[in-house]
């Protein structure tokens, strides 16, 4: 009796031309290979707010503030929108396919790996710009991180 090499595939999103290939990259191998997927989606919590203040006579300072910003309706809109036409791309596929969307978490890399952990994913299957050089370094990225600290193997789709 044979065993599945990958029976849960994790994609996560951006809606990003590179997301979005890397999803159908990931909708086509479920479905050769008869897994599902999970379609994510990590809404980045800003680090800091900034609030203005000022004493009388005196020029407005702004104050780094760590309070969570609300993520607007227009923006949950769109971000279920997202994941939705994927999840429907996926199932018209063949593919069975789930959305989860994580909001406001202080690091998408960290929120994709432990997510990926926690749902026991066999692979991800992600998107990247592939930036070098300083933009690499000034930007970072997502995607390196999470292939350096997954629990499972990486598919980065270009």
């Amino acid at each position: 009796m044979s065993q599945k090499m990958f029976t849960k595939i994790l994609v996560p999103i951006d809606g990003s031309e590179y997301s979005q290939r890397a999803a159908e990259y990931a909708v086509r191998m479920a479905k050769l290979m008869g897994a599902e997927i999970v379609v994510l989606h990590v809404t980045h919590l800003p680090t800091y707010a900034f609030t203005y203040s000022a004493a009388e006579g005196v020029s407005p300072v702004a104050i780094p503030t760590p309070l969570p910003l609300p993520i607007s309706d227009d923006e949950k809109k769109a971000t279920e929108k997202l994941v939705e036409s994927v999840r429907k791309m996926a199932e018209k596929g063949g593919v069975k396919a789930e959305t989860k969307i994580i909001e406001q978490h202080p690091s998408i890399p960290d929120a994709i790996i432990e997510f990926a952990a926690k749902a026991d994913v066999d692979l991800i299957v992600m998107g990247t710009k592939g930036r070098t050089g300083i933009k690499r370094f000034l930007l970072g990225s997502v995607t390196e991180s999470v292939v350096h600290h997954a629990h499972c193997p990486v598919l980065v789709i270009r």
